[in-house]
């Protein structure tokens, strides 16, 4: 009787796993969660940034994300491109910090990003939902004037949230989106990062 019910249990997992398709469409809030006190402000004078190459560096770019809770597995898949998303963020932190970015035409700096990472994942537990996500990009920083690197680096995101009882797949999503938020707000506080702007554009002294 017990290989029985064991055999049961078996066949009710395998029938009962379920597979999700969940096409998202990364909208982060950055007009509101960016830090508009950063060191990219303190860079004087402002600089023009102009949108470089992107690359997928993960093993896996079949999916945005997969993750699995229980018998399910849930696969994200990316309705708009995380490139927008990402660059969307530069933009906004860059112009906020009183920069420029340009639509067309050649700018100053030259920003290159790679993907190098992105995880989410969601526990139901019998009380609190949970959801977590990271993200990390690396960023290169190319002089136009020279041709030369003049700043790279990688930056990190994370978001980690719970609520109580229910917590549906948006609860995922908008982990992910602020994940996105907080490794642009990185890029922003990057002392490095500022140092290297300020010898753009810088002025030339003149011998007397």
């Amino acid at each position: 009787m017990s290989r029985i019910i064991a055999v049961l249990v078996v066949l009710s997992v395998m029938f009962g796993a379920c597979t999700h398709t969940v096409n998202v469409a990364l909208r982060p809030d950055f007009q509101t969660k960016l830090e508009k006190k950063n060191q990219l402000a303190d860079v004087k004078p402002a600089v023009k940034f102009m949108k470089g190459s992107y690359a997928d560096k993960r093993r896996e770019t079949g999916t945005l994300t997969t993750f699995k809770e229980g018998i399910h597995t849930y696969n994200f898949y990316e309705e708009r491109p995380v490139s927008e998303a990402l660059f969307e963020g530069l933009e906004t932190l860059i112009t906020g910090s009183g920069h420029e970015w340009m639509k067309t035409g050649v700018g100053d700096v030259q920003i290159d990003a790679q993907l190098l990472n992105l995880q989410a994942r969601r526990d139901a537990g019998f009380v609190m939902v949970s959801a977590s996500s990271s993200v990390q990009i690396k960023l290169d920083f190319i002089e136009k004037k020279t041709g030369t690197m003049l700043y790279t680096q990688v930056y990190n995101g994370a978001d980690d949230r719970e609520q109580a009882l229910i917590g549906m797949i948006d609860m995922v999503v908008a982990s992910l989106d602020a994940a996105i938020v907080k490794c642009i707000n990185d890029v922003g506080a990057d002392e490095g990062l500022s140092k290297a702007l300020k010898k753009v554009n810088k002025p030339v002294a003149v011998a007397e």
